[in-house]
């Protein structure tokens, strides 16, 4: 796995550059192989899916962060360094905040719910 294109994508997805962030992440699947591929493919649809909240986009966003869950969920509490439950978890507020929005529970996107991605902290030795 490239740290580096982890690194970018953590960076822009947090400064809420959400495309710039799928770029990334996209450069990180390209460069994959064996079980990092299914990692960033996850990894890239969260950012894909938020890009389309961006855009109003509700069920195509739906869509892609529901399939990014379905496969970072495969990847334990942490994956190289990256905290997959902190990123599922909010991913899955978003999806519960799109359901709302479009059944008219909520007029807007709550955009404070929008999740922060962590890289996990490293222990000195």
């Amino acid at each position: 796995m490239s740290p580096n294109h982890l690194a970018a994508t953590v960076d822009a997805f947090n400064l809420r550059r959400y495309k710039e962030a799928a770029a990334h992440s996209a450069e990180g699947l390209a460069l994959a192989q064996g079980r990092d591929e299914a990692f960033w493919m996850g990894l890239n649809e969260a950012c894909e899916g938020f890009a389309l909240i961006e855009e109003q986009k509700w069920a195509p966003a739906e869509n892609k962060l529901v399939s990014s869950m379905q496969t970072l969920r495969n990847f334990g509490f942490r994956y190289n360094n990256f905290e997959v439950t902190a990123a599922l978890a909010g991913i899955r507020k978003a999806v519960e905040e799109i359901k709302f929005v479009c059944n008219k529970d909520k007029r807007v996107f709550d955009v404070t719910l929008l999740p922060q991605l962590r890289m996990a902290a490293r222990e000195n030795t």
